[in-house]
């Protein structure tokens, strides 16, 4: 059975982490799944959104290595990173989509990066968020010292990475890294309606609101009016803009492209 499964329903590509006896850790085949996947379906224009969840009780517990491992793995890691969870997370976060994930259960390591790397997360109440990386001697990495530092400060970030402490549901409810909590059955439908809602929304504007977010954090404010006003420009001129306003001249729901 294949350790990622990948579906596209009503312009949504769904992909399931399917490790559940091992808590979805990342193997090396379910790296290299999402790599492809995300590199050829994503792109496909029938895909208008992308939904990350998981099978069994738990979202994603890192990656799957054994200790002997791990030791063998030292001497080029930081190469292994690069080509690993830094591409998945790089093309994640570029894709001029929205990103939803659903987050079941434990994440731990990438699996804290996969749900950080997300536009929108969801959790169900048993979701917890695991930094253990100085526990055994690691840093952050996939992206999580930047996620957290932007979303949650600092101070907060370190209060929690330094002594490999965790997070709960209702924290990244609180802390606003969710932007919804769910009862733990009701978690992937909740999830799949928000994605086939923002499927049939204007996509090519909502990945340039995406960029405008993601610049938002490095720009001054003179830059992010000027990047504001060069994708208004874009927008506006879009087929979607137009057929938004001849749906409010007819008073009906606007059927958007992508274009």
């Amino acid at each position: 059975m294949s350790d990622l499964l990948a579906e596209t329903h009503d312009n949504v590509l769904t992909l399931t982490l399917n490790r559940p006896e091992r808590l979805n850790a990342m193997s090396p085949a379910m790296r290299e799944s999402l790599l492809e996947v995300l590199t050829e379906q994503s792109t496909e224009p029938s895909v208008r959104a992308v939904l990350i969840r998981a099978n069994g009780r738990g979202f994603c517990t890192g990656a799957d290595v054994e200790p002997a491992q791990i030791l063998a793995r030292r001497a080029n890691i930081g190469e292994q990173v690069e080509n690993g969870i830094n591409r998945i997370i790089g093309l994640l976060c570029s894709l001029p989509l929205p990103v939803i994930a659903a987050v079941n259960g434990p994440a731990a390591g990438a699996g804290v990066s996969l749900a950080l790397a997300s536009d929108l997360m969801l959790v169900n109440r048993d979701a917890e968020f695991h930094l253990a990386f100085a526990r055994i001697g690691a840093v952050m990495d996939g992206g999580s010292s930047w996620f957290l530092s932007r979303a949650i400060g600092p101070r907060r970030t370190a209060a929690l990475a330094l002594s490999g402490g965790s997070f709960s549901a209702e924290e990244a409810l609180e802390w606003g890294l969710a932007c919804k909590m769910t009862d733990n059955e009701t978690l992937w439908s909740e999830a799949a309606r928000m994605a086939e809602k923002l499927a049939a929304g204007p996509t090519l504007a909502q990945g340039l609101i995406k960029k405008e977010i993601a610049m938002a954090a490095t720009l001054e404010l003179g830059g992010a009016l000027s990047l504001e006003a060069e994708c208004q420009q874009i927008a506006f001129n879009s087929d979607d803009f137009a057929e938004a306003i001849r749906a409010r001249q007819d008073k009906r729901t606007p059927h958007f492209s992508g274009h």
